[in-house]
């Protein structure tokens, strides 16, 4: 969601634009030859650039200090009064006034974001300037948050402060948001494929548990993403590119502001040929966003999105197979992914509306509710999740005992069902259905309230207060079948039926030394269920009872600064430990010469510690100049933990405690040098990634080597001051992996059941690469 200044917080920038803008006619007056009219009109444009980009700079300064909160979006536009131009010709000898027509001047009413929180976003220039091929170029420069990519174009997984990772499938542990419309179904299932960053303006982090915000499944925190107002695209944009291993994109930005109204459409198309064997996709997404203010009280938001995928699975490598070459087919003769034609066809819709109405001008009601599905269609399986989703909240400014409180109380309900089948693969190149292995139905229901109080008890402290409680109820059938190559007979049918009650407390204090600085401590707790899958598959990965599975919790503890230290330099500091109880690991196993599976089990304790920075430096010596970085030190331990694992009927059970916990680095480190020469339009940046090695077994004895990443790019802007037809056109060439390092992109923790040597965990990452593209501003 896009904040505004004030008019009054601009009012140095028009000062300082009169200034300039009078210069030309002192000039004029001196000088006995007038300045050609071209000469001014070329001025004029290179004036209106400066201030375009000295806007938005300062906006994402104001950004920074002022995000509003992802599950709380801010509330209709109040337009202030602006004055009209006039309509009269001006004298002939006069100097034409820069009009501010093409910038939102507008005051609103701020929600602020919740207090004593870890918080980072990312502006729009992260996107801007780069082909935005997936989510990492969007979120990869917030300390604390790491991605790591699966199959298709933006299927990552994303993890913080190591929440969200220790799973074979999609994003688990962290929340998701798009303007507001919840984006993790009820089974804390994400998936990124429906997000394109090419609609966004901001991406908006929330680190550390926080399920007194955002209830289940936010044990790591949550994500927000903000696309752009049709205000922010005024037309339409065009956006084409292309690149290494058949990449090419295709996508229009449709938007514009009538009034009250406020719309807009978005769509991208993208395929690509795959940088591994048999990993060719493409995928078309659309994002339609409608925001209209029905009256001076009550406005209205609705949001429809679909995304429709068809990607092909490479299938991973053992650490021999990526020592000797990490670009191979993965697989042996009977699990050949070309030959089981492993892919995923996948559609997600989701199609939601926020109300707001303001009660009073210290009251506000928000009402969401969603309806979201998904269809999933692979070689060995297909299921459907319809899912409904809703949350109210009422927030109130008001005061206690003469000190200032906000308070707000929420409810969230939400209900999703799936029927699922697998089959046998029968490995024809096909992806043939053979026997039926398995079938189950089975649904999944949450609702719960939650409350938040923040008093300013003396003036700059701040204490915090907030409490969730939620009640949540799997049930369902799971049928199993044992197969053979042509047959398929009964096995079990089991009904199963879990009733979860949980509650996360948090406590926080906040101190606002001045407006430039905010210091923060903060003990937040989190809570996620088993999923019905976790529940129904046994120790061997096979179909079977898990029922004894326990909900995973956890306390965070933080103590943060977020200060500028001088006009130029900003620095975000905070300290965590996280104590975790029956945290749940999944594990990959193989289940047969033709198929992988997993299944899950409850670490008794572990716990996560370390430190995160982030900072800017935007030098005034060195206009357009920028150095951004993000440095994440994280140490995970075991600390009672019986892992078992069942092969051949035979459960085994293994003393993990002292060992770290896998799939969680140690060190993540990102940089980016980036300069913008704005006479020119000329910009180009530097950026360094470097990852450090992980374990991904519980046994410590299998891990992922660290690796150091560069890509470069360079950027060109170019405004168009009077061509009826096209505004601007912005044009970017990029080398990613520029020393074409091998590292591995993404490991699965697989179960120490399977020989070190067999263990199939590596997804190697992209090789060196190189895109160019192009956007025009239309009409």
């Amino acid at each position: 969601m896009r904040v505004f200044l004030r008019l009054s917080q601009w009012s140095w920038i028009v000062t300082i634009l009169m200034m300039v803008t009078t210069e030309p006619r002192l000039a004029l007056a001196e000088e006995p030859t007038p300045t050609p009219p071209t000469t001014l009109d070329t001025r004029e444009t290179e004036l209106r650039d400066q201030l375009q980009r000295i806007l938005q700079e300062l906006e994402e300064l104001q950004r920074a200090r002022e995000q509003v909160s992802p599950d709380i979006p801010a509330p209709k536009v109040l337009t202030e009064p602006q004055t009209t131009p006039s309509a009269a010709a001006p004298p002939p000898d006069a100097i034409p006034e820069y009009e501010l027509a093409d910038i939102s001047i507008i005051s609103k009413r701020v929600l602020k974001r919740p207090e004593g929180i870890s918080m980072a976003a990312t502006p729009r220039s992260e996107t801007e300037s780069q082909p935005t091929r997936n989510m990492r170029e969007s979120l990869e420069s917030v300390p604390g948050v790491l991605l790591r990519q699966r199959n298709g174009p933006r299927d990552y997984q994303v993890s913080i402060r190591g929440s969200g990772v220790k799973n074979g499938f999609g994003v688990r542990d962290v929340k998701f948001y798009e303007d507001g419309i919840g984006q993790t179904q009820s089974d804390g299932l994400s998936r990124l494929d429906i997000h394109d960053p090419w609609f966004f303006e901001s991406t908006e982090v929330i680190r550390g548990a926080s399920s007194s915000l955002y209830g289940n499944y936010a044990l790591g925190g949550a994500v927000h993403f903000k696309t752009r107002r049709g205000r922010d695209i005024n037309g339409v944009e065009t956006f084409v590119s292309g690149g290494s291993y058949g990449y090419n994109k295709y996508a229009v930005a449709i938007g514009k502001e009538y009034g009250n109204l406020d719309l807009s459409l978005f769509s991208s198309y993208i395929r690509e040929d795959g940088y591994l064997p048999h990993s060719e996709y493409d995928t078309a997404t659309v994002n339609l966003n409608l925001r209209y203010q029905l009256n001076e009280h009550h406005s209205f938001y609705f949001k429809a999105m679909n995304n429709d995928l068809d990607a092909k699975a490479p299938g991973r490598l053992t650490q021999s197979q990526f020592d000797e070459n990490p670009r191979q087919l993965a697989g042996t003769a009977t699990t050949n992914p070309i030959t089981l034609n492993s892919k995923r066809r996948d559609r997600r819709t989701i199609i939601g509306g926020l109300y707001e109405w303001e009660i009073d001008p210290n009251t506000l009601l928000q009402v969401e509710a969603d309806y979201d599905v998904k269809d999933i269609n692979q070689p060995t399986s297909a299921n459907i999740n319809p899912n409904f989703k809703h949350y109210s909240n009422l927030i109130h400014q008001g005061e206690f005992l003469g000190m200032p409180l906000r308070s707000t109380i929420g409810f969230f309900f939400d209900y999703m069902e799936q029927e699922g089948t697998s089959f046998r693969n029968l490995n024809d190149g096909k992806s043939t259905f053979g026997p039926l292995q398995s079938q189950n139905r089975f649904n999944i229901r949450n609702i719960g309230a939650r409350f938040r109080e923040e008093l300013e008890f003396v003036p700059r402290w701040i204490a915090t207060v907030g409490f969730n409680y939620e009640n949540s109820v799997i049930s369902g059938v799971a049928t199993s079948y044992t197969t053979t190559d042509t047959t398929s007979t009964l096995r079990s049918r089991e009904n199963i039926e879990r009733t979860f009650d949980n509650w996360a407390p948090e406590l926080g204090l906040t101190f606002r030394q001045n407006e430039r600085m905010r210091h923060w401590a903060r003990a937040s707790t989190g809570y996620a269920i088993p999923t019905f899958g976790n529940l129904s598959t046994g120790l061997d990965g096979n179909p079977g009872l898990n029922t004894a599975l326990k909900p995973q919790k956890n306390l965070n503890l933080e103590l943060g600064t977020d200060t500028w230290l001088t006009n130029e330099f900003n620095i975000q500091l905070v300290g965590f430990w996280t104590f975790f109880r029956n945290e749940i690991i999944s594990q990959s196993v193989p289940l047969s010469p033709t198929t992988n599976g997993s299944f899950a089990t409850n670490a008794k304790e572990s716990q996560y510690r370390g430190i995160e920075v982030g900072w800017k430096y935007h030098p005034a010596w060195l206009p357009g100049f920028r150095w951004t970085g993000a440095f994440t030190h994280m140490d995970s331990e075991y600390i009672k933990f019986v892992d078992q694992f069942s092969s051949g009927g035979v459960i085994t059970q293994v003393n993990q405690a002292g060992h770290d916990v896998p799939a969680v680095e140690n060190n993540v480190l990102n940089s980016k040098l980036a300069y913008h020469h704005a006479p020119s339009g000329l910009g180009a940046w530097v950026e360094g990634s470097w990852v450090d090695s992980f374990y991904v077994n519980n046994n410590n004895s299998l891990g992922a080597p660290a690796y150091l990443l560069f890509n470069l790019n360079i950027n060109y802007q170019y405004s168009f001051s009077h061509n009826p037809y096209i505004r601007f056109a912005k044009f970017y060439f990029e080398v990613d992996n520029l020393f074409d390092k091998d590292y591995v992109g993404n490991a699965v923790v697989v179960a120490d059941s399977t020989a070190d040597a067999s263990k199939q965990a590596f997804l190697p990452g992209y090789g060196r690469a190189f895109y160019a593209g192009l956007t025009l501003g239309l009409f």
